[in-house]
């Protein structure tokens, strides 16, 4: 996936000035910044969900050539949040996410999908009885069932997930994000607006940090999380990687990686 000098104003605001992106299939991808720098809109312009000048490509495609079906064939999209207006179960807004006539059929993939999530046995619960972090796992869950093979026989598939992780524990941060990890290391690419510097750090094989529309920095996170970059950016004295003194304990959950590793 790769944007070249990607622009969007919004009436006469400038929201991207000619940002230049590029994610590579296999990885997590990560992009951080501040409230208001247009993270989101950059996110949403590479999933062609709104109007943008320069380019986009997408396993090599313009996707402003692209019908919607096929970039949906290719992409799964999951946003900030999701209104649903009407009484759906959870296995029917799962079940959206089926495509090619398969919505009429019961395969399998939205229990899998759901025990995926964390959400075995939720099938015939409402929608709208759920928690805010229940939901944003069942509206992956969808996600997932639309893109379900992580690298199909022409090409990689990918996710796109604006903040997955905001409204969840800490617990099922690292589900949604391990979730990512499995996804690219099977060959998909994963790209992600975050805001938890420390999970990035964890999950990201490569940051881009946005600030005023424009990106600051990319790269590696250690090449990424600097003290002056993040200085620059949030405007805040903030070291990297300096233990906290006194009696207030402090949760890394970079501890949490090495335990699971080991």
């Amino acid at each position: 996936m790769q944007g070249k000098n990607i622009c969007v104003s919004l009436g006469r605001k400038d929201i991207l000035h000619d940002v230049n992106f590029k994610a590579d299939p296999g990885h997590v991808t990560a992009i951080i910044g501040p409230n208001g720098s247009g993270k989101s809109t950059l996110l949403k312009a590479l999933a062609g969900e709104i109007a943008s000048t320069g380019t986009v490509t997408l396993n090599g495609h313009d996707i402003s050539e692209l019908k919607p079906w096929q970039l949906a064939a290719k992409r799964g999209v999951l946003p900030q949040s999701t209104s649903v207006a009407f009484p759906f179960k959870v296995h029917e807004i799962v079940r959206l996410g089926l495509a090619n006539g398969l919505a009429a059929q019961d395969d399998g993939s939205v229990t899998t999908a759901l025990a995926h999530v964390d959400l075995a046995g939720f099938e015939q619960r409402s929608y709208q009885t759920l928690s805010g972090g229940e939901q944003q796992r069942v509206q992956l869950a969808r996600v997932m069932t639309q893109v379900w093979q992580a690298q199909r026989a022409d090409h990689p598939s990918w996710l796109l997930l604006d903040e997955p992780v905001a409204s969840l524990d800490i617990a099922h941060q690292f589900t949604v994000l391990g979730i990512a990890s499995d996804f690219a290391a099977q060959g998909g690419g994963v790209v992600v607006v975050m805001h938890d510097l420390n999970l990035t750090a964890l999950f990201a094989d490569c940051v881009y940090v946005m600030s005023q529309g424009t990106v600051w920095g990319s790269g590696t996170p250690s090449n990424t999380l600097t003290d002056d970059l993040m200085q620059q950016v949030y405007g805040i004295n903030l070291p990297i990687g300096m233990v906290p003194t006194g009696p207030l304990p402090f949760v890394l959950p970079q501890a949490m990686h090495k335990c699971i590793e080991a």
